[in-house]
């Protein structure tokens, strides 16, 4: 008889527990934030593509052109860790010859991203790549340092949390209730863009006049949050 007394207890406290689950209210808000920032590096796209007889002789000259520009580059201070070979191609060259495409010769192709603190340097390292030997300036980035990112995406992600949290107290105040603890958080994220500088003119002195024009521009961070508030 106790144990089925007991037994019937522990199933009204169950449908008790579900019933209370049942009837819990909440507020479900998404916040978002922007912040538009002053970058603290900047990247260079710049390398050589050229065309010989043989591969090995279009290997050979590219890859000394491009040891030149590392040289120049570290003779004024760049650290070679701030030098990477981004891309490397070697391929026949195809041209459209009377009618029909014929082998020329063989391309070969390296890119260096040369990265720099101190933004001021942009020109001079573009002067740089093309007094050695560089034809090609593809693109300049301007952006944040890890440490900057990192600083910058807590400030997105409070800022966000701030602005879900205000959109959560005008939602309770229009309702009459009172907000209780957050039950839960997702979505917490952060997007960061660097600001990319494509360049008109890629070759020669045309490049380094337009490279000495580029301007820092600011980059922008956002940063997302989704919360559930219960509410009494």
């Amino acid at each position: 008889m106790i144990k089925k007394i007991i037994a019937v207890l522990v199933v009204f406290v169950l449908l008790g527990l579900v019933g209370c689950q049942q009837s819990e209210n909440t507020i479900n808000v998404s916040g978002n934030s922007e912040l538009s920032v002053d970058p603290d590096e900047a990247e260079v796209w710049a390398g050589i593509s050229i065309v010989n007889e043989t591969a090995e002789e279009a290997q050979s000259k590219a890859n000394e052109v491009i040891n030149e520009i590392i040289d120049s580059l570290r003779y004024k201070g760049i650290s070679e860790e701030d030098i990477e070979t981004e891309r490397l191609n070697l391929y026949e060259e195809r041209r459209y010859v009377d009618g029909e495409y014929k082998i020329v010769g063989w391309r070969a192709s390296q890119t260096l991203k040369i990265s720099t603190e101190d933004l001021d340097k942009v020109g001079e390292i573009v002067d740089i790549c093309v007094e050695n030997g560089a034809n090609q300036i593809n693109r300049i980035n301007f952006g944040l340092s890890e440490e900057k990112e990192q600083e910058y995406k807590k400030e997105a992600l409070a800022k966000a949390t701030e602005n879900a949290k205000a959109k959560a107290e005008t939602i309770a105040d229009s309702l009459g209730v009172r907000l209780g603890k957050v039950k839960t958080v997702s979505e917490a994220q952060h997007y960061y863009r660097p600001y990319g500088y494509m360049m008109e003119t890629t070759v020669g002195a045309k490049a380094v006049e337009e490279a000495a024009q580029v301007m820092p521009q600011k980059v922008d961070i956002t940063g997302q949050i989704s919360l559930v508030y219960n509410v009494r």
